[in-house]
């Protein structure tokens, strides 16, 4: 993961500014633990508040994790800054919603600072004030959309669990068109999914599935899952049955001596309906996380650590 989210070009075009950092106060504090943040006093029980606590009995417990944790903002975030007083019809949530407008009805070439900030009738500059840039408004769109995504259930059986996971993750580019295109070429990893990569990556562990292939997994489904939605948001045809009755009969006129193969599947080949196809891409891409149960990987894979 590391890898990915250092090579990739989204956070080099991404201002960084010390005063992202400098903006995590409550939330690191909370991120830190009670234990920190009380400068490691017992509790009034006699119980130790860090792990490797011991109970009354004096018989060491397990550390149970909090209840929630807000996660800190990633490094790249920044934090607003206004130089005036702040206007009211502007927030940075005015400025994410009315960029998700744009790209839902004008599709996610047309997003641009000028046409955000006159679809809330404000000034291009003005918009500076909450968001860096328009890469960094990019990303705060996609964490808003990933929030509509829920968490897997602990407990599920991990090839259920990716199975709802990329229909529920369709569902949301679905509900919002053009919003899947935006994704290619990025990392769309912010604090809204952390909890669900969380789970998933301890049930592919509890499964066996190796620890590198448990982490690449979600990067791969990720794009599977969004390439996918962006074909069916710019595919320009109309009427796919009748395309594809029309493919058929092109394939069946083709020179049977020349096209054997193509003449006799030509049916097969237009088969089938987008969801269809989604459903077995998904199911291959299961089978093939699972063939790494018994094959681990190898380095004629180009695999990055077989040792």
């Amino acid at each position: 993961m590391n890898a990915v989210l250092y090579t990739n070009n989204v956070y080099y075009r991404t201002a960084f500014t010390s005063s992202t950092l400098l903006g995590m106060d409550e939330t690191a504090a909370q991120a830190r633990g009670d234990d920190q943040a009380t400068g490691g006093k017992l509790a009034a029980s006699g119980e130790r508040s860090a792990g490797g606590e011991r109970s009354a009995g004096g018989e060491r417990s397990a550390r149970k994790p909090p209840a929630h944790v807000t996660p800190p903002e990633p490094p790249w975030r920044s934090t607003p800054k206004r130089g005036r007083a702040p206007r009211p019809q502007l927030s940075r949530d005015v400025v994410v919603t009315a960029a998700l407008k744009v790209v839902e009805s004008e599709g996610g070439d047309a997003l641009t600072m000028r046409r955000v900030a006159d679809e809330i009738g404000a000034s291009a500059s003005s918009l500076y004030g909450y968001v860096a840039n328009k890469e960094e408004l990019v990303q705060l769109l996609l964490e808003q959309i990933m929030t509509e995504i829920s968490f897997p259930q602990a407990g599920q059986d991990w090839q259920d669990m990716l199975r709802g996971w990329a229909r529920e993750t369709l569902g949301v580019f679905r509900r919002h068109a053009g919003v899947a295109g935006l994704t290619l070429g990025r990392v769309p990893f912010g604090p809204s999914m952390l909890a669900g990569v969380e789970r998933m990556l301890a049930a592919l562990r509890s499964a066996g599935i190796p620890d590198q292939v448990a982490v690449f997994a979600g990067d791969l489904g990720s794009l599977y899952v969004a390439a996918f939605a962006h074909e069916l948001d710019v595919t320009p045809i109309a009427e796919p049955g009748e395309f594809s009755a029309q493919a058929s009969q092109w394939l069946k006129s083709l020179p049977r001596d020349e096209f054997p193969n193509t003449v006799a599947l030509a049916d097969q080949m237009v088969a089938g309906n987008s969801e269809d196809r989604f459903e077995w891409g998904l199911d291959v891409f299961i089978r093939g996380l699972a063939s790494y149960l018994t094959s681990p990987p190898t380095r004629q894979a180009r695999w990055p650590s077989a040792d």
